[in-house]
């Protein structure tokens, strides 16, 4: 446990807990490189280990295309995000699962109010949370195409908050990039980071989360 800018006195109590859901709740990185491969190969270009394309995730499909393909293939971004989505159709739940821990703190805070703001869309979302069996925590689910902006933008925390009838000062943000702590800080939050997710600790450290854990199952110490 690292406690930061946490509050003295904890735990310290909420009514909601908002999560980011790849690299925080569910480990999707081999799917999400498969799925990019594929759009890579159909367009005969060489296909990038699973490290490399992680580096690029954290704010929706079409960036991270983008940021693959470079500035003198951007002509090819709409056939790759169509070919990525045809084949992440029918293979996103191959290889993800949950990280450890997670079932147990999902349960530790089923009294809380709970939801998921997660920047890939809204549909493969909640559909491997439907599929890994954890979509009934959750009070709402939100993708990157679920509001007019991502994080780090607050808009999408600000949409939870006004759905779910609590203020801010009784919500937590927990995620794995330093986008979710933006998004959290830029709405007035208590903000939560991992370190076992996408994001390295030393740019979490950066965002200046108030919280940094190793492992999930930290926050039933924090939070009550």
């Amino acid at each position: 446990p690292n406690p930061l800018n946490f509050p003295m006195s904890y735990p310290y109590s909420v009514d909601l807990i908002i999560f980011d859901f790849d690299g925080t709740l569910a480990d999707t990185r081999e799917d999400l490189a498969a799925s990019v491969n594929y759009a890579l190969r159909e367009l005969f270009l060489p296909q990038l280990p699973v490290d490399v394309i992680i580096g690029f995730v954290g704010e929706g499909i079409t960036p991270l295309l983008e940021r693959i393909l470079g500035p003198e293939r951007l002509h090819l971004v709409e056939e790759a995000v169509a070919l990525y989505t045809k084949h992440h159709r029918d293979h996103l739940l191959d290889k993800t699962c949950l990280y450890p821990g997670v079932p147990e703190v999902l349960e530790h805070f089923r009294g809380k109010k709970k939801a998921i703001i997660s920047n890939k869309s809204c549909e493969f979302t909640a559909r491997i949370a439907e599929g890994l069996r954890i979509a009934d925590h959750f009070a709402l689910i939100l993708g990157g195409d679920s509001t007019s902006h991502r994080k780090p933008h607050p808009e999408p925390v600000e949409k939870v908050l006004e759905a779910l009838g609590v203020t801010r000062k009784r919500t937590v943000m927990v995620g794995d990039s330093p986008l979710d702590v933006l998004a959290g800080k830029r709405a007035g939050l208590l903000t939560s980071a991992v370190t076992y997710g996408f994001r390295t600790r030393e740019e979490l450290m950066k965002a200046g989360p108030d919280l940094l854990l190793d492992d999930l199952r930290e926050l039933t110490r924090y939070l009550g």
